[in-house]
């Protein structure tokens, strides 16, 4: 969040009291202010809010936030940490939240400005609430449904500019439903994750167990009705490698042991392993193990047939 310097901003010019919870690198800001004092009453008060134009100077760095932060970001890319973690990438969709005693980074990323949308809040409950709604604090979540969440931050940015009565009820109960529509996407995620991480140890397992003898990888495709890219997508994210080199590293480690145990000529061990050309199999033994198949051969088979 940073202090506003375009015509834009509204709600009207932040209170000296928000300035200092504001950061510099804003091009264009619109905020609205309904309670500057962090409280530790019971339950859940809006403190303020609003949508901000990030350059690619933006950057805030913080040890702690007096307030319960969600923060949504609508369009550009930056990253963020919290905490002693990773740096997080943010794009267009991506929701992250934070609050007292969590250390945070923001940044925008050069290019497009990064335009993001917050919301603080205060009171004993606070925390909890975003804790409960999202497993986006203290990190970052993915929605599948960003036109509905920026509708929400923009009704809400909306009634939070009129100080009537009605619109301060109004805005309490869109924050309602969009902490509710938050948590739903949280579970939405979850369930993707499960999803995704039961497929990828199918298709691992399938490896595991028939990868020694498959003569490639559309093997398993047609075995586990699967396509190319979401496999390769799965083995990145879970794995860390490609599933073209986790097979060909079990077909090798295969190898290796099939050379200790029957001390068999290369290229028979190689017509095993599924490669017809002894040739070609022998490049990739050794691109894995480092040592060629017949050396590793004279060095561990117990039986060394010429």
């Amino acid at each position: 969040m940073a202090a506003p310097t375009h015509p834009e901003a509204r709600s009207d010019a932040p209170p000296r009291r928000a300035r200092r919870l504001l950061s510099a690198g804003v091009s264009s800001g619109s905020y609205f202010f309904i309670d500057l004092t962090p409280r530790a009453t019971p339950g859940v008060r809006i403190a303020f809010g609003g949508r901000e134009h990030c350059g690619g100077d933006y950057r805030v760095r913080r040890q702690s936030y007096p307030f319960a932060s969600l923060e949504y970001v609508a369009e550009g890319r930056g990253e963020a940490a919290f905490g002693r973690g990773p740096a997080l990438p943010l794009g267009p969709g991506t929701l992250f939240a934070y609050g007292p005693g969590v250390p945070h980074r923001i940044e925008a990323a050069p290019g497009p400005t990064m335009v993001k949308y917050f919301l603080c809040l205060s009171g004993r409950g606070a925390v909890e609430r975003l804790r409960a709604c999202t497993p986006a604090f203290g990190g970052t979540l993915q929605v599948e449904n960003p036109a509905e969440i920026r509708d929400l931050f923009d009704l809400i940015l909306r009634e939070g500019h009129d100080h009537s009565s009605d619109a301060r009820q109004a805005c309490r109960l869109l924050v309602d439903f969009l902490l509710l529509k938050v948590g739903q996407a949280g579970r939405e995620n979850r369930s993707r994750i499960n999803r995704s991480r039961e497929t990828f140890l199918r298709c691992k397992a399938w490896i595991d167990e028939k990868g020694a003898s498959a003569t490639a990888l559309t093997d398993l495709l047609a075995a586990l009705r699967i396509d190319r890219s979401t496999l390769t997508r799965l083995f990145r994210r879970y794995q860390g490698t490609s599933p073209y080199r986790y097979l060909t590293r079990r077909k090798m480690d295969g190898a290796a042991l099939d050379f200790i145990r029957s001390g068999d000529l290369v290229k028979e061990v190689a017509a095993r392993a599924g490669y017809p050309d002894p040739y070609h199999f022998s490049r990739v033994f050794k691109g894995v193990h480092g040592v060629s198949p017949a050396r590793f051969r004279a060095l561990y088979a117990d039986d060394h047939r010429t």
